[in-house]
């Protein structure tokens, strides 16, 4: 049997058979958030209903099944997760030759994303950085610069709240959780931004900035006060080196499903459940079309707008400035 340990994750705690060897460990005994078993032996039959599946890398995929008071994960590489129905129980059945790093990045990822849905959250697939007017989000496709973007506002002061996962609670005002606090960016940019962070080579090619001071990360729940879809514009030497633009409700909710951490696997019976959340939260917080210039020279220049937007002051329409186009004809 495993030794039991406690971990401090996503502002809870996790309470684990399983070792975590990148995650800070905690010494409270108040209750666990999550707790994750592994009973031995072979994962129960079940008969449910498959929602979805996706590659985790290129020669591993997963399944999500939705059986009777549970979701279940099946990986091909590193075995079975079965998460409760209410997001908060996780049992893992290993495969016999499972590498337990492997089911530990498993962990952090998808599993406990659908921990997250489970629980009626939204779990975004981006990078989040909190200041002093509130957390804003960097949701993009790859090659988008939002890890750029993200850490070159926390060097300027903000706090990193994620580089990948962002679980947020649909309240209003809508909270964010932090994810784990580690950014992975291409060579190009780790030479302009890291600084004198540490960094370790990572997987597929990019390089990982982690081990951030405690005052570079934000470890508790956070109000997020917007959500910045980022599109880098090339070549246009005449341009603002950032300019926004708020989105309609309808396109801020089909942005917000296209960049689920888990939405490939939320098929069937859970996409509505999905769309119908991510509408909740394009109602709850703006979400901006944000024109940026794909310039290390201009990211100064962009790290010092976003802060005037968030930093002192909630965000509005009315303190914007020349820089923000704002049609609230868009989110009728």
């Amino acid at each position: 049997m495993s030794e039991t340990r406690r971990y401090r994750v996503c502002g809870g705690i996790l309470q684990s058979d399983l070792e975590f060897t990148e995650l800070p460990g905690d010494e409270g005994d108040g209750p666990p958030t999550w707790t994750l078993s592994i009973p031995g032996g072979t994962a129960p039959q079940l008969d449910g209903e498959l929602l979805g599946e996706d590659a985790v890398t290129d020669t591993a995929t997963v399944r999500l099944i939705r059986g009777p008071g549970c979701l279940r994960l099946e990986f091909s590489d590193t075995g079975v997760f079965d998460v409760s129905e209410d997001g908060r129980t996780i049992r893992w059945y290993p495969l016999p030759d499972s590498d337990h790093q492997a089911a530990a990045l498993d962990v952090i990822g998808r599993v406990l994303a659908v921990c997250f849905h489970a629980g009626g959250l939204v779990c975004l697939h981006g990078s989040a950085v909190a200041l002093s007017g509130g957390t804003i989000a960097f949701l993009a496709p790859k090659f988008h610069g939002k890890s750029t973007t993200a850490l070159a506002l926390t060097r300027s002061g903000g706090r990193l709240v994620t580089d990948d996962m962002l679980p947020v609670e649909l309240t209003d005002p809508p909270r964010a959780h932090p994810g784990v606090h580690a950014v992975r960016l291409w060579e190009d940019s780790a030479e302009r931004v890291a600084g004198d962070d540490n960094i370790r080579e990572g997987v597929g090619g990019k390089l990982v900035v982690d081990h951030l001071a405690a005052d570079a990360r934000m470890d508790e729940v956070s109000e997020l006060s917007a959500v910045y879809l980022l599109h880098p514009v090339i070549d246009e030497p005449d341009a603002r080196a950032v300019e926004r633009e708020l989105t309609s409700a309808v396109e801020s909710a089909m942005a917000l499903v296209g960049q689920s951490k888990i939405g490939p696997l939320l098929g069937r019976s859970e996409a509505p459940v999905l769309l119908d959340r991510s509408l909740r939260l394009s109602e709850l917080v703006p979400v901006y079309r944000l024109r940026i210039a794909r310039d290390f020279e201009r990211l100064s220049e962009v790290v010092a707008t976003l802060r005037g937007w968030h930093e002192d002051a909630r965000n509005s329409t009315e303190s914007d400035g020349p820089q923000d186009r704002s049609p609230e004809a868009e989110r009728g």
